[in-house]
């Protein structure tokens, strides 16, 4: 249920609510109907331009730039789970979607230059939607890609952030971890495992924001660049939340 109210309120869901509210009192309450009629229409646009999905995600893929440094150590890489897709519908096994993919392709070229533990960690964060569990899908890409099974800890049971910090912290004995994730989420990310007690060298991947140039293209609305938005004011939304209860 609190996963359904979450995708309520996110974009586009609470701005088609916006306009049917509107539309639904435009006949008694005009000037308050119309108002809302045209704030939703203007945020479903303005959402979808790239320059403001990129205003929206930048300023948190910027606290944590991409890992350049060559010379590190640590006791683990830490890979948190993003999603996974189920094609039983194919008759095929799942596999892991575009953003774990991300997260985990820096995760094994850490862990294979380092010669460090890869954990893997996620399980299922959306039950009402799918039955598969991230770390277990992963862990099958991993093997598939070469990484031995001593080389990798999977830990399938957690479903969201705060509860990945808390496993890892069971199972690693070390404190100093690469932590590998989307860049948007970093911050959040990082927070929650240093609240645990680890020393978090981020290692950023799948980054959202782009360097764009000024043109009437711009202003065409597209699909993807609402997603963005939704995905940075979700994230700003979570920072906020576990922020106030002091889990960060």
């Amino acid at each position: 249920m609190q996963k359904v109210l979450w995708f309520l309120v996110l974009p586009p869901s609470s701005l088609v609510v916006l306009i049917l509210a509107g539309l639904l009192l435009v006949d008694k309450r005009r000037r308050l109907g119309k108002g809302l009629i045209i704030s939703g229409l203007a945020l479903l646009y303005l959402l979808s331009l790239g320059h403001v999905a990129d205003l929206l995600v930048k300023p948190l893929e910027r606290s944590s730039p991409p890992l350049t440094e060559k010379r590190i150590a640590a006791d683990a890489v830490v890979v948190l789970g993003g999603g996974s897709v189920d094609l039983a519908w194919l008759g095929a096994a799942p596999e892991p979607n575009g953003e774990t993919t991300s997260r985990l392709v820096k995760g094994i070229e850490l862990a294979r230059r380092l010669r460090a533990p890869l954990v893997l960690s996620g399980g299922n964060g959306e039950p009402f939607a799918t039955k598969v569990g991230d770390a277990d899908v992963m862990a099958g890409r991993t093997r598939a890609l070469g990484v031995s099974q001593e080389q990798m800890i999977v830990e399938n049971l957690s479903r969201n952030t705060l509860e990945n910090s808390h496993a890892v912290r069971k199972l690693l004995k070390g404190d100093r971890v690469i932590l590998v994730t989307s860049a948007y989420h970093m911050k959040r990310a990082k927070a929650m495992f240093v609240r645990r007690g680890f020393t978090v060298i981020p290692a950023p991947t799948y980054f959202l924001g782009q360097t764009r140039s000024w043109s009437l293209a711009a202003l065409i609305p597209r699909a993807g660049s609402l997603m963005h938005s939704t995905t940075a004011i979700a994230e700003w939304i979570n920072l906020a939340w576990w922020g106030l209860r002091g889990e960060m």
